[in-house]
């Protein structure tokens, strides 16, 4: 890792394409990100893959978002606030393949998390319903992000919240051989998606990408929500390999069991999310996201009440 860090920051000061790089904003297991500014004076976050993930064609190819995906996204972009807007893709002459992408300014959800502890009700409710409002766009272009988290939400002064990393979604199928596993929060291997065990869905935790679909989201969703308003994971204090037979076999608990005293329609939400068989938790993004308006405006969420009264079953869209 440190070998990595130092060609990372020896990148610094450096151009790739047009692009200077002036700062180091993040490095992550596929990819670094630097603050770049662009020969016109544009400024971006530009994210370079690292050297041993640009020399596989495969890999270069997932990560310039060709194919279905990407035009997917590109169509995406322009209609949906919540995600940043792409400046172009590339590879520079040294075969690096870059991002450029809307500079943002702000902190990630888990940044806010890590300085507070906990968030306000109102604020993850605000929060849920723009994540929500990405989902619903995404899942109709048949995109599921897979790994929804704190560190993949961003919030800008003004409130905005971006998704961050939905250049890794959808990308079922397992890395070719001799590339390697990457770390612990983006591994993969044959058989298991990308994603992060704190927030993983039981399917996709068990490696059933078969089984992988928008409900995923939402228990990522459901999970991020839990650690934001109780300030603890759903299956805390296991090491790794734990913590991945604790996501693929454990059921989360209550919410109201971690933290009481929060509103019961806020819990039942989010253990509506949260429920171990996705045939249980809501049945669309959209669907949750009505029960998270009604809660802003001090309803009770119209879908897990139908539920709780036997009106509907679990799983079944309002009609």
């Amino acid at each position: 890792m440190e070998d990595l860090e130092d060609l990372v920051a020896h990148r610094v000061g450096t151009t790739l394409g047009e692009w200077k790089l002036d700062r180091v904003l993040g490095v992550g297991g596929m990819a670094a990100v630097f603050a770049a500014t662009r020969s016109d004076g544009v400024a971006a976050a530009l994210k370079v893959l690292h050297p041993h993930f640009s020399d596989v064609p495969m890999v270069r190819k997932r990560f310039l978002r060709e194919g279905p995906l990407g035009r997917a996204l590109i169509t995406m972009a322009p209609l949906c606030d919540g995600i940043p807007q792409m400046i172009e893709a590339g590879v520079a002459e040294d075969g690096a393949a870059y991002l450029a992408m809307e500079l943002l300014v702000g902190e990630t959800v888990g940044e806010r998390l890590a300085r507070l502890g906990t968030l306000p009700v109102a604020e993850v409710l605000a929060l849920a319903d723009q994540v929500l409002s990405v989902l619903v766009m995404a899942h109709t272009y048949g995109i599921i992000h897979r790994d929804l988290k704190p560190e993949n939400l961003h919030v800008g002064h003004d409130g905005r919240v971006k998704v961050l990393d939905l250049g890794i979604a959808r990308v079922l199928d397992p890395l070719p051989d001799g590339v390697g596993i990457l770390p612990e929060k983006t591994a993969t291997t044959a058989g298991m998606t990308l994603g992060t065990c704190h927030f993983m869905a039981p399917e996709q935790a068990a490696g059933l990408i078969a089984d992988i679909d928008g409900r995923t989201d939402l228990f990522g969703l459901g999970a991020t929500l839990f650690e934001l308003l109780s300030g603890q994971t759903i299956h805390p204090d296991l090491p790794g390999a734990q913590l991945l037979v604790a996501a693929a076999t454990k059921p989360a608990p209550a919410l109201a069991s971690v933290t009481p005293g929060l509103p019961t329609g806020v819990c039942a939400v989010v253990d509506r999310a949260l429920a171990f068989a996705k045939t249980e938790r809501y049945p669309s993004a959209k669907v949750m996201r009505g029960d998270v308006r009604a809660l802003r405006k001090g309803n009770s969420p119209p879908y897990v009440q139908a539920v709780a009264e036997g009106r509907i079953e679990a799983g079944v869209a309002l009609q």
